[in-house]
């Protein structure tokens, strides 16, 4: 099937099937963790595999200047923030159904437009804002209103969200000097080298099948993330940002098929409530960028 040769249609066609796939990676981990393996583990192999398939590409295009990688500091700390936000949210998947996880985890869209204005100087006007409080709300129907689903899945969802958002920022200013093979293969070597530090502590000594999945969570996580950089070389972020939601859909497509998990009522409405207001941000964004574009033609 051929490319659409550009614009939204282009995007969405190595969007969704990038949020898709990264949904089956979700899966996978839910599945490892549930049949013993640690999440520590489960992480460093995502990290080491995604290292040894991107190096061949990331070498041929760059060569030795892989040993010297622009803004360095950002790039290590953009890695540990990735490492430290797929932990956490790894950890949710464990203890809660998968839509539920990456409903919560969707809070750093909001997180990121919040920090923009100190961490970007970028400017944020009220009616971003309140849909920033709004979204964030949504989050609560899912942990319910009498915070009782409040567990330990739902705060590290909620915290891997915040590293999450942390990261973007770091993204920002890394995407400015960093070429998309050179960043993905970057971030997933300094994962794995950290995280072989201390893998040992909770090592189980995977089957064969279990190294396959492994091997799947690494290949699928560097060709979804890639999918997502091609993707947003078509438009704009602000235009595009909105079908990332998808991811939810098909993350309660898989819990229900392979878990038996299905969002109950009040989390149906939290879905709503973040998907709303993040589709709201995204336009009113895409509405600024093209008032600005006009202004200055």
């Amino acid at each position: 099937m051929a490319l659409p040769r550009g614009g939204l249609a282009a995007a969405l066609f190595l969007l969704l099937p990038a949020v898709s796939i990264l949904s089956g990676v979700d899966g996978m981990a839910k599945y490892l963790s549930g049949v013993g393996y640690s999440v520590l583990q489960i992480v460093w192999a995502r990290y080491l595999f995604q290292t040894l398939l991107t190096f061949p590409l990331a070498w041929k295009r760059h060569g030795t200047a892989l040993l010297r990688p622009p803004d360095a500091a950002a790039q290590v700390g953009r890695s540990i923030l990735h490492a430290t936000s797929t932990f956490l949210v790894f950890m949710a998947f464990a203890r809660m159904p998968l839509a539920d996880a990456i409903a919560i985890f969707f809070a750093y869209p909001f997180l990121v437009t919040a920090m923009a204005p100190w961490l970007l100087g970028e400017q944020t006007g009220w009616r971003r804002y309140a849909a920033c409080v709004v979204g964030f709300a949504g989050t609560l129907f899912i942990i319910k209103p009498d915070f009782s689903s409040f567990d330990e899945g739902a705060l590290f969802s909620l915290t891997g969200s915040v590293a999450f958002a942390l990261y973007i920022v770091l993204t920002r200013r890394v995407a400015l000097s960093a070429e998309p093979m050179m960043a993905i293969f970057i971030q997933g070597l300094i994962a794995a080298v950290v995280l072989s530090f201390v893998v040992a502590l909770e090592w189980r000594t995977p089957d064969l099948s279990s190294w396959a999945l492994m091997l799947a969570i690494g290949a699928v996580s560097a060709a979804g993330h890639y999918l997502i950089l091609r993707a947003y070389s078509h438009v704009s972020a602000s235009l595009l940002a909105p079908f990332g939601y998808f991811e939810i859909v098909a993350a309660t497509i898989i819990g229900l098929t392979v878990f038996g998990d299905f969002p109950d009522v009040w989390s149906w409405v939290g879905i709503t409530i973040i998907v709303a207001s993040g589709i709201y941000i995204s336009l009113r964004e895409h509405k600024r960028i093209r008032m600005s574009d006009e202004a200055a033609a």
